[in-house]
């Protein structure tokens, strides 16, 4: 017997035999079986089932189980079972082979009684019966490749044409078992992921035969999954977190972002019984959150903005932030079209340019103080005295200017100049409402123009609207306001960069503001890739990126549309970014990112419309689309992965917080 390293005669014997060859098509083969011969192998002839076939070297010997020696294990032909289909009848033009083949494994393969007498022409009959043919569609065919690190080659290419009856059918062993599971998997940083379940009875249970993944395959590539509620898509996400976590234990060049749109990867449920992700791995992962929540540390990072110190992207940040039909209205997008200065000097400013910049800043410090966002005057006064303002909270309007506006809104002579931030807003108060009453003033012109410009302007009629308008309408931004907030996308970059996991919690908010914060995450996510790709500082360093409810981050795109996410579909492998997006529809995800996808991770679909979706995208699916549809035990995936050449059917474990690290 010719075989590969991988195929021995045992592997072949008269037990694993299930067949002979009757009809060869395109693509498929049809076998001749019995469930009587041997009878303990009907558990493997499930739909989806994988089986193998191997050719003869001799005609001669063409009928009935050959045997080993007359095997050719040279090439081993990859199967899966697709349905099974009743004996030919006497109008087949196969209908005389298949009798030929019936009679002789009866003849050669029928049990005896006990006393060693022959079985009655009625057992005869009965055993024809147990017959039928056996649809197997061919995957692809393995031969031995001195190219290949396992010296194994995998090739869709079915080969040579030859007659049906040549090819024989055997139930894998566990060694050829584990090549067709494993054996063409990248062989680096292996989880195991789960156990091989071609159906949803639990007969894999009785020969468990485990299914890696490597994250190399996951790393810098793009990861989809697909399912219904409640079939195991977090339960996937988390065996990969950590089994990438694991996987760069010791050298920590993944870093890990997670939109975790329910909070379950922040917060441990106790009635799961085990850890969730954060606190299994506390010195690797960082969780922020929108709201204190329950299980959390005593001081827990919160999503904030520090409004008063972000002068330059704040009021973008509101419209974001701002309930649409607040944020549309007249009122407000009339300040939300005003461009804010950062607090910040450059060697070229003059003293006039940085006052007027000044200003313009503690205007809109203003505006915040009377929609009621809390400060901290004494960090505001640290930025100031670190720009060279010697004067912190002084406006430093003319003198002749407070003097009429005091006057005249006050009845008052001007208090001594603002050194605090109460004084400055009082101050800027007075002169603002001035301005509106008294426009003509000459006060309020230097040099012929007006003292302030119309970005000023928009924020003075803003602070003092008239009856029916209230600066309050931005009070939605508040809880995401914190004076002592610093910059957390600029740590969350830093954390990721050391190969760390962070958590975003986002199980309080609502869409608008999951989309906010995942789009301008991920675009700085982007940015800083890119930028170490241009000055070629990116050091074999990655970054994953994980969606929840994919549908509401990325939809369908109708046209040309060119934002983050199709940059990440596009682009992101340079840049060495990948992404794992879940949902439950494949037909409601960004068409650029599916086409781009290299794993899928499938679980219950119930449309057609989602499996022709997915076999669109995927030729690997085109056949078992019928089996996704009606299989719908949790935690039972149709896999394939950058590795895979052919879709595995998984029963995926369930995470504990236990390592699944392959040694």
């Amino acid at each position: 017997m010719t075989h590969l390293n991988i195929i021995s005669p045992e592997s072949v014997q008269q037990t694993h035999y299930l067949g002979q060859g009757i009809d060869l098509g395109e693509q498929r083969i049809d076998f001749l079986v019995s469930q009587g011969f041997p009878s303990d192998q009907r558990a493997t002839l499930v739909q989806g089932s994988f089986l193998i076939a191997l050719k003869t070297h001799i005609y001669q010997h063409a009928i009935g189980y050959p045997g080993p020696e007359n095997l050719n294990a040279e090439i081993i032909y990859l199967l899966r079972v697709s349905k099974s289909k009743g004996v030919p009848d006497e109008s087949s033009h196969l209908f005389g082979l298949s009798q030929v083949i019936i009679n002789h494994n009866i003849k050669h393969r029928a049990p005896v009684t006990k006393d060693g007498v022959a079985r009655s022409e009625d057992d005869t009959e009965l055993m024809k019966s147990l017959f039928f043919l056996l649809e197997c569609d061919i995957m692809g065919t393995f031969e031995a490749a001195t190219m290949e690190p396992a010296g194994v080659n995998f090739s869709s290419d079915v080969g040579q044409i030859s007659p049906a009856v040549v090819f024989h059918l055997f139930r894998p062993d566990t060694k050829v078992m584990h090549l067709i599971l494993n054996g063409m998997l990248n062989p680096e940083h292996r989880i195991e992921f789960g156990l091989l379940r071609p159906s949803e009875n639990e007969s894999f249970l009785e020969h468990k035969e485990p299914v890696y993944i490597s994250m190399m395959d996951i790393r810098g590539k793009r990861t989809a999954m697909f399912g219904k509620t409640r079939m195991g898509k977090s339960n996937v996400v988390k065996l990969v977190v950590q089994g990438m976590l694991d996987v760069t234990k010791d050298q920590r060049n993944v870093g890990q972002l997670i939109f975790d749109v329910n909070g379950e990867y922040a917060n441990s449920n106790p009635q799961d019984g085990f850890d969730a992700i954060a606190s299994a791995y506390p010195d690797r992962c960082t969780s922020y959150f929108l709201t204190p929540r329950g299980a959390q540390p005593d001081a827990p990072k919160l999503l904030r903005f520090n409004f008063y110190e972000r002068t330059f992207e704040a009021l973008s940040v509101m419209r974001e932030l701002l309930p649409p039909a607040t944020a549309e209205s007249e009122y407000v997008a009339r300040l939300l079209t005003c461009r804010l200065p950062n607090l910040a000097r450059t060697e070229h400013d003059s003293e006039r340019k940085i006052g007027n910049r000044v200003r313009k800043v503690m205007l809109f410090w203003t505006l915040l103080d009377i929609c009621g966002f809390e400060v901290n005057p004494q960090r505001l006064q640290n930025r100031m005295e670190a720009i060279g303002i010697t004067q912190p909270f002084n406006p430093s309007f003319p003198q002749l200017l407070r003097l009429s506006a005091y006057q005249a809104i006050r009845n008052s002579p001007p208090p001594p100049l603002p050194t605090t931030f109460a004084d400055m807003v009082t101050e800027i108060s007075v002169v603002a409402r001035f301005s509106q009453s008294y426009q003509n003033d000459p006060s309020l012109r230097r040099n012929g123009q007006f003292i302030f410009d119309s970005d000023e302007e928009i924020m003075i009629s803003f602070m003092f609207p008239p009856i029916g308008y209230s600066p309050f309408v931005l009070r939605p931004c508040l809880q995401f306001h914190s004076p002592e907030a610093g910059d957390f996308v600029a740590e969350i970059l830093y954390k990721l960069a050391q190969g760390e996991t962070v958590i975003l919690d986002l199980g309080s908010a609502n869409e608008q503001i999951i989309r906010y914060f995942s789009r301008s995450l991920s675009e700085a996510v982007f940015r800083e890739q890119e930028s170490k790709f241009v000055s070629n500082t990116l050091n074999n360093n990655f970054i994953q990126i994980y969606f929840e409810e994919a549908h509401m981050i990325f939809p369908p795109n109708a046209g040309n549309t060119i934002d983050v996410y199709s940059r990440f579909a596009k682009e992101g492998a340079k840049f060495n970014i990948g992404i794992v997006y879940s949902t439950q529809s494949p037909s409601t995800v960004n068409r650029d990112l599916l086409s781009q996808t290299e794993n899928f991770f499938i679980g219950h679909l119930s449309s057609s419309i989602d499996t022709e979706q997915l076999a669109k995208i995927q030729h690997a699916f085109q056949q078992i689309g019928d089996i996704i549809m009606r299989q719908r035990t949790r935690g039972l995936l149709h896999v394939l992965t950058h590795s895979h050449r052919y879709v595995i059917p998984v029963q995926a474990n369930r995470y504990n917080g236990s390592s699944r690290l392959v040694p």
